[in-house]
């Protein structure tokens, strides 16, 4: 029965059970003939739900486009790293027993397991959007040193010992509070008790973790402040191990955007780095006022591919230099507004996925943050961007008395980047091998099956089914991927950042992805959605509620509310 959908069967589709069973009956009261088939997928779908930052509408798995035809064996490690992490949370013991009976060689026994044991929902913007955006990132390589010398003097930072978190509710209890240190957090504290102390919380409106809800901060005296700030960071000396020292500032740059990456040490050693902690500040370069993020991005990867000139650096893919050398052209012609003086063409891509790149002129006031883009992708410039007020321009105005120390081990004027952006990432070593990085879910990432996310709107470890292009390509992309990372400038309902790899090939083909994308949630049916509590009738009522929650899954390790 493949026929136009009677009215009977859209309003089962969109109701609950007992609804649809009520209609059923009612139906067959007036003569309508009732079959068995047509019920069934309706029974199995799940409610409508919606949270500050999407918008979920179930639908039957027959409807997402490229279901049936995805090689579901090759997300069957996916699968197997999500149970991992989160076989003992709600909803997931049963869900995970049944993957490990499932022969995962067989895409008909993994696609019946997921039709089976999920849920599955379009993913839609708040305001009913469908469309989003897919990026790609990859692991790169860095030429390294274990120890600093004139030529290797950026160092990879792990966790500095003064960074602390402090519970973003901390500030509803006034300027003045009595705290104490609980390893890397400072909790709450009797006043007397041991290990307590009164601080003055000097935070403002300094951002909160959009997973663990907490803040970045140091103390300093009695007062508690926000952590410093790249240019800060550049500039002191550091509680922190070093993990190596490389060469190319703007290559480590694009592994903080990457968020791991392999660094090889002068005796032939790969030493794997991956996320361990930011600096509280947002991924927010100042060069991105009037210019599109996505671009930003792009431009951001393209450095990092390029670098290979710099000293140090690791030579690129032949396969990449053409293509690279022709999208930092297209950047540079989008930063300079198309030869217009005071404008910066915006390029996005177009909500109709076969449609062409629109490019929009903005007005922007920061020509010196964008000169200092072009000449970085012309090859490392030196163009300074705005001072930030505790950045090198400020601090070079500071009586050398008053002056931070210098970098851990250096040697002769600290090592500074020029980069405005001031979020700053500190890594960890872990062990080399064929699996893929660690991801924010803490679990090896599988490549051309992981993909960051946006915690709040995704929740990590959950299925994702995309929809969009080939990188660089006119053929369609439908996969099952696994939401298993995030990113800093990773924000939104429809929002990805596709995982493809190590190396510069795979960079090359995380450079190529920059597509319209729709997105459809998987969730096992035995979860319990925190969203759910406050649905309606429809989601147009969702839309307009005040009071709905931040996270689709309330998890205290992987999205608290406020």
């Amino acid at each position: 029965m493949r026929n136009a959908p009677s009215p009977l069967r859209v309003f089962v589709r969109r109701a609950g059970t007992a609804t649809a069973l009520a209609g059923a009956l009612l139906a067959a009261q007036a003569g309508h003939c009732v079959m068995a088939q047509e019920t069934a997928p309706a029974a199995v779908l799940g409610q409508p739900f919606a949270t500050r930052h999407a918008a979920f509408e179930p639908v039957r798995f027959a409807d997402v486009p490229g279901w049936d035809n995805d090689a579901l064996h090759e997300s069957a490690n996916g699968m197997r790293e999500s149970c991992d992490a989160l076989r003992r949370k709600q909803g997931w013991s049963t869900v995970c027993a049944a993957f490990d009976r499932v022969d995962t060689g067989s895409d008909a026994a993994l696609r019946a397991f997921f039709e089976s044991n999920f849920h599955v929902y379009r993913m839609m913007s708040p305001a009913r959007q469908l469309d989003g955006l897919i990026t790609g990132y990859f692991e790169p390589l860095l030429e390294g040193r274990r120890n600093r010398d004139e030529t290797f003097r950026f160092p990879v930072y792990g966790v500095p010992q003064d960074l602390l978190l402090l519970d973003a509710a901390a500030r509803s209890g006034g300027a003045r509070q009595w705290l104490r240190k609980q390893g890397q957090r400072l909790v709450p504290a009797s006043p007397g008790s041991a290990g307590a102390r009164e601080y003055t919380l000097v935070l403002d409106d300094f951002s909160v973790g959009i997973r663990d809800k907490r803040i970045r901060v140091r103390v300093d005296g009695d007062q508690i402040k926000p952590y410093w700030s790249r240019q800060d960071i550049e500039l002191r000396s550091l509680q922190a191990p070093v993990l190596a020292w490389v060469a190319a500032a703007d290559r480590l740059y694009s592994m903080q955007i990457q968020g791991s990456g392999k660094i090889r040490v002068e005796d032939g050693t790969l030493i794997r780095v991956s996320y361990a902690e930011q600096n509280g500040h947002p991924f927010l370069p100042n060069i991105t006022r009037g210019i599109d993020a996505s671009t930003v991005l792009t431009a951001i990867k393209i450095r990092g591919l390029t670098a290979a000139g710099s000293a140090g650096g690791s030579r690129a893919d032949p396969a990449v230099s053409a293509p690279v050398n022709d999208e930092v052209a297209r950047l540079i012609a989008l930063f300079q507004g198309n030869g217009k003086p005071g404008t910066v063409a915006s390029a996005r891509p177009s909500p109709n996925p076969g449609s062409a790149v629109r490019v929009k002129p903005k007005a922007v006031s920061n020509s010196a943050d964008v000169a200092a883009l072009i000449a970085a992708l012309k090859g490392g410039g030196t163009a300074a961007p705005r001072a930030n007020p505790s950045s090198v321009a400020s601090a070079s105005a500071k009586p050398a008395s008053a002056r931070p120390a210098l970098p851990v081990s250096a040697t002769g004027a600290p090592a500074l980047t020029n980069i405005p952006d001031p979020s700053y990432v500190f890594f960890r070593s872990s062990g080399d091998g064929p699996e893929g990085p660690i991801g924010a879910l803490g679990v090896p990432l599988t490549a051309g099956r992981s993909l960051a996310v946006d915690p709040r709107s995704t929740p990590l470890g959950s299925p994702v089914f995309i929809s969009t292009k080939e990188p660089a390509g006119s053929g369609p992309l439908r996969r099952l991927m696994f939401a298993q990372d995030t990113g800093g400038a990773i924000r939104g309902s429809v929002r990805g950042d596709l995982f493809w790899g190590f190396g510069d090939s795979a960079g090359r083909l995380a450079l190529a992805t920059n597509e319209v994308a729709q997105m459809w949630l998987l969730l096992p049916k035995t979860q319990v959605v925190s969203a759910a509590q406050n649905a309606g009738p429809t989601l147009r009522s969702l839309r307009n509620s005040a009071q709905l929650p931040d996270c689709v899954i309330d998890d205290p390790d992987l999205c608290v509310e406020d």
